[in-house]
């Protein structure tokens, strides 16, 4: 009978998205050793078509990455974002609003940079996967874990291999198994929305400029990509969205020709539509003994203002930045000091966005006309005074909260 293997290792991740992937290489380039489980191993780089999922990172995000090493490659297949413009066209037969906020105003060559998800995730997949100081187990699922005299995670997984490390980091996503070995509550709220994703290409140049509207079903963004391509951001309520994803190609592409108020000329689909449901997610806690939480597996919000994994990749900087300066004058990783620190500094920046992200969604997405002409006169005040258009784009397009080193573009 063969034996199955055990190992042991510093930092545990379970979830190889980009958030795990991230945490993984900053650490492990510091001389941390390193384990990942991931249940399903992508394609590689070459091999990953660009999809409708893309991700607009935030410089704050992009140094992260950089600090990844990944800068040559997102910046390879990245496109600025110099401009963002907001149209608010929700109520027919009234004045179309529209508000434009330029990176240049708050002294940044370009707000965010909008990158395909897959194929960044691809590469960081790659680059894990060939360090000496990670270890993948991959196709294979955490079956379980446990405490082991309040000193070590001892975890199980499905191939019967088991792996000893000092911290275990849950980043498996939405439904987050670490979550819930760990017994932190997580609250769920429905909001009956669901997103459409594609590709298009269109005939107008996009200028570098991120446009979008505010409708009763939710936001519709056009996000610029490489030449003249932009991906798409459609949310509907979900009756709706339902019906969208029923069309004929045809039939799909000229509803979506008229969504765009034909402000990039003709479109044409690049990539097939996809859909998923929208909800809000937030844990109630980050941390439990030996055990973190990011990324999906601690918070979940609508599409809108582009927040996710900016908000998970600010997890990875100031996790990293917490492990790594414990490492470094020896400390124990996994302690509940060390977690402490984490947790501290990151619940006033998620606390915060994720309310505001969820207050927006409702305020954009609602049927109700007065809130409708109180969001309108808003973004006209915003467009007309200055120094509240400032503040805007500081806190929502270039924030500062829990600016860490890595955040500053400073190394770990």
């Amino acid at each position: 009978m063969t034996k199955s293997k055990k190992y042991t290792a510093d930092i545990l991740i379970s979830g190889a998205g980009i958030a795990g992937l991230t945490l993984a290489k900053l650490l492990a380039d510091k001389g941390l050793c390193v384990h990942i489980i991931e249940p399903n191993k992508p394609a590689t780089e070459k091999d990953t078509p660009v999809t409708g999922r893309t991700v607009a990172l935030m410089q704050t995000s992009l140094n992260v990455l950089k600090a990844a090493g990944t800068k040559e490659f997102h910046e390879s297949i990245g496109t600025k974002m110099e401009v963002m413009c907001l149209i608010d066209d929700s109520m027919r037969g009234q004045q179309t609003i529209t508000s434009e906020f330029d990176a240049f105003d708050i002294g940044l060559d370009y707000f965010s940079m909008n990158i395909p998800n897959d194929k960044l995730r691809a590469y960081l997949f790659e680059q894990c996967d060939a360090h000496e100081n990670i270890t993948m187990h991959c196709p294979v699922m955490l079956e379980d874990y446990k405490i082991e005299n309040g000193a070590r995670v001892i975890a199980t997984l499905d191939n019967g291999e088991t792996i000893s490390a000092s911290l275990i980091v849950g980043a498996d996503g939405r439904g987050s198994l670490v979550r819930k070995i760990a017994g932190i509550k997580a609250h769920r709220t429905q909001y009956d929305q669901s997103a459409i994703t594609c590709v298009i290409n269109h005939s107008r140049s996009h200028n570098n400029t991120s446009t979008e509207f505010h409708r009763e079903g939710g936001p519709f963004a056009l996000v610029p990509m490489m030449g003249n391509q932009s991906s798409v951001v459609w949310v509907e309520k979900t009756p709706r969205a339902d019906e969208l994803m029923k069309l004929p190609k045809d039939a799909f592409e000229n509803t979506l020709q008229a969504a765009t108020n034909n402000i990039l000329g003709g479109i044409t689909l690049e990539t097939a539509p996809q859909c998923w449901p929208l909800c809000a997610i937030k844990a109630d806690r980050l941390t439990a003994p030996r055990t973190a939480l990011i990324a999906e597996a601690a918070h979940v919000m609508s599409p809108i203002t582009a927040q996710g994994l900016n908000l998970s990749l600010r997890d990875v900087a100031t996790l990293a930045e917490t492990i790594f300066d414990t490492a470094k004058i020896g400390g124990d990783i996994g302690a509940q000091s060390t977690l402490r620190q984490y947790e501290k500094r990151r619940s006033i920046d998620i606390g915060t966005r994720f309310f505001g992200v969820d207050r927006m969604n409702r305020i954009v997405g609602t049927h109700r006309a007065p809130i409708k002409d109180i969001r309108r006169i808003g973004l006209k005040m915003v467009d007309r005074f200055s120094p509240l258009k400032m503040l805007a784009m500081q806190h929502g397009l270039a924030p500062s909260l829990d600016s860490g080193r890595i955040t500053r573009g400073e190394t770990l």
